[in-house]
């Protein structure tokens, strides 16, 4: 039996005290028996779902035989490198309306996750599932075609243990995806994306990489007009494939890693999937800043840069995203090594970078008798940090008042406000 968690243990312990049995199935299984502490797990009970919310009045109903007992809690990490998540356990614990051994075939499709184990008896293991484990090899359990037609995403289910666990195909279902990839185009792209983010992010993603585009599933996850089609993208995307592996675990760095392979149909690639807003914004970004960010060389380039991403959280990811850029591609570091030097002397030095490190707000502005319009006291403020760049002298309520003026007054004097003229 596969080692448990407390929490899983508790509610194993509760059912079995009232006589009832309680099967662990699936992923959990999998990963247990791979020395993994899974989050996620599937329990199989003959105890009815009334009996089960009496006894777990705290347990989340879906559906007529399914509850969810979720002991998780989001945590947030200060650390750039440590991404922020759910940490905990979540179970489904399922009724079961026929036997463990005829449940196992319908719910699962991959015998390394038709198995269940129970804490009192053998193992329920009809496919042999447990020797797969042993031998990191991902075989089909049953008509598997048939599976893919009514359900492409089981593709990617499958493919989950290749990015999480470094898993084999066998041949046999190699040229089953290989036969039914084009049907995962029209499956739900929410589903696509919840499977890439999770095995992009495993340990074993270059290989899982290697995997999308040998077998055909990579028009799925960036679309058909997405695909690469130049030399440098397909060298690239092949070095990141043998790299990727070597960075941090960031979901969203080693995605915009991924699209940037994707060079001259980036934003058809990235704008595929439903990323959520903040960062389908992030993403987007990325292929114009990455440049620009590389050529900062002085402190004011490095706070206009900076100013330009907006907050600190979204330079920070492209100063990551940079570094990380420079592991997989095998780049120079100096130019990291100039610009982490000039930011440290920024931040001693407390030099000014947005509005809200001027002397004056927009209530100044109005004060001042510029405008009287909030809106374009604004508008007005936020242009005061392109002369602070150039010169912090200028941080002075005074002066900036006065550039604040000038600009209000000519939109030629605004427009090339960041702009050093030659004489």
């Amino acid at each position: 039996m596969i080692k448990l968690p407390k929490e899983i243990n508790q509610i194993i312990n509760k059912l079995t005290a009232e006589q009832y049995d309680v099967w662990c199935a699936g992923q959990c299984v999998t990963g247990g028996e791979l020395g993994e502490k899974p989050q996620d797990w599937d329990l199989y009970t003959d105890c009815p779902q009334q009996r089960l919310r009496e006894l777990f009045p705290e347990a989340e109903a879906l559906g007529s035989r399914t509850s969810r007992l979720d002991y998780t809690e989001y945590v947030e990490y200060d650390d750039l490198n440590i991404e922020d998540r759910y940490e905990g356990i979540v179970a489904d614990v399922v009724t079961l309306k026929e036997t463990i051994e005829n449940t196992l075939p319908r719910v699962y499709h991959f015998t390394c996750e038709a198995i269940a184990e129970h804490p009192n008896k053998s193992p329920v293991d009809p496919y042999d599932g447990l020797k797969d484990i042993r031998k990191s090899l991902l075989r089909a359990a049953g008509d598997i075609r048939e599976v893919f037609r009514k359900d492409p995403i089981q593709m990617l289910r499958g493919l989950r243990y290749v990015g999480l666990y470094g898993f084999d195909l066998t041949k046999e279902l190699s040229e089953d995806i290989a036969g039914c990839a084009d049907l995962l185009q029209e499956a739900d792209k929410e589903q696509i994306l919840y499977e890439f983010s999770l095995a992009i992010n495993g340990n074993h993603a270059g290989k899982y990489l290697k995997m999308l585009q040998g077998l055909g599933l990579l028009p799925a996850i960036v679309g058909p007009e997405g695909m690469v089609h130049d030399r440098r993208g397909l060298s690239d995307y092949e070095i990141l494939t043998e790299n990727i592996d070597k960075i941090k675990h960031i979901t969203l760095r080693r995605m915009a890693l991924f699209y940037i392979c994707f060079d001259k149909a980036y934003k058809k690639a990235v704008s595929w999937l439903p990323h959520e807003e903040l960062d389908l914004e992030y993403l987007l970004d990325a292929k114009k800043m990455l440049p620009k960010l590389h050529f900062v060389g002085s402190d004011t380039q490095l706070k206009k840069f900076i100013y330009r991403c907006g907050t600190w959280d979204k330079y920070n990811f492209y100063d990551k995203l940079s570094k990380a850029q420079v592991i997989v591609y095998d780049y120079s570091n100096q130019r990291i090594i100039g610009r982490d030097a000039i930011l440290k002397q920024v931040l001693a030095e407390r030099q000014p970078i947005f509005a809200e490190d001027l002397r004056i707000d927009a209530d100044d502005i109005i004060e001042a008798g510029i405008t009287d319009d909030p809106e374009r006291a604004d508008e007005l403020w936020h242009m005061l940090p392109d002369v602070v760049h150039e010169s912090p002298a200028n941080n002075e309520r005074d002066k900036l008042l006065k550039f604040a003026k000038r600009f209000h007054k000519s939109k030629f004097s605004a427009t090339f406000r960041d702009v050093k003229w030659l004489r």
